[in-house]
């Protein structure tokens, strides 16, 4: 299935209706089951710090609620970044025959500069200044180096629209949940509000540097990716 991510009843009307999308509670008030083996997403803040790698946490614990051989992500307010739908469940594994990684949230940000920052490195500073700082800090605790084609950023999945074989994603996300419970945890000037901050909703800090973290663990293993839709360009 590709879950398509939502807070409030009202947004609910937003959710595609038809297969191969299946709407997705990110609250207890929309979905009571939310947190089933995740004692985490007890916790309002936690959930409003994951956003959608809420749902990715959710079923990666519970595998039973999803029994599809692919996952894949996407938000209520899609139409507001991405125009594309799958037709049915058979075209996204039709397409997953044909690449590792589909994604409709593809931007080129090679002409992106800042300073001595170029690429997502630099649009990720612009958007949300020191999320490129934060990247850096939480994956140093992992020994991890953000990829050079993170730098380079000719295709970058940046929105949490993707989906790919199940087994990838359980890879990824036993990579990934070690590096965002760290997230979580740590002390660091981006998860705090300053002027410097301002209009960014530092509440959601660890979700914006979660979607950079799904891009550069794709980057990191190589996957070749389809983009769907059109390829933005920043």
């Amino acid at each position: 299935m590709i879950h398509q991510c939502f807070f409030r009843e009202d947004q609910a009307q937003q959710l595609f209706p038809a297969p191969p999308y299946r709407g997705f509670g990110l609250e207890p008030d929309v979905n009571p089951d939310l947190t089933r083996v995740c004692p985490e997403l007890e916790h309002p803040a936690v959930r409003l710090a994951l956003v959608e790698y809420a749902a990715m946490l959710y079923h990666w614990r519970n595998p039973d609620s999803d029994h599809d051989p692919w996952i894949g992500f996407t938000s209520y307010r899609q139409l507001t970044k991405s125009t594309f739908q799958f037709r049915d469940s058979a075209q996204v594994a039709d397409l997953l025959q044909q690449a590792q990684l589909l994604s409709w949230g593809v931007w080129d940000l090679r002409r992106q500069r800042l300073h001595w920052l170029t690429g997502a490195a630099a649009q990720a500073e612009i958007a949300s200044p020191l999320l490129h700082r934060f990247t850096v800090d939480v994956l140093a605790a992992f020994d991890i180096k953000v990829p050079p084609a993170y730098f380079a950023g000719a295709a970058v999945p940046l929105a949490n629209y993707w989906a790919m074989r199940r087994d990838r994603f359980e890879a990824y996300m036993l990579w990934s949940w070690p590096i965002v419970k760290h997230a979580l945890a740590i002390d660091h000037p981006y998860k705090r509000e300053s002027p410097v901050l301002a209009g960014i909703d530092q509440r959601k800090a660890v979700g914006y540097f979660a979607e950079r973290l799904f891009a550069i663990w794709a980057m990191r293993e190589g996957l070749q990716m389809m983009a769907l839709g059109e390829v933005k360009i920043a």
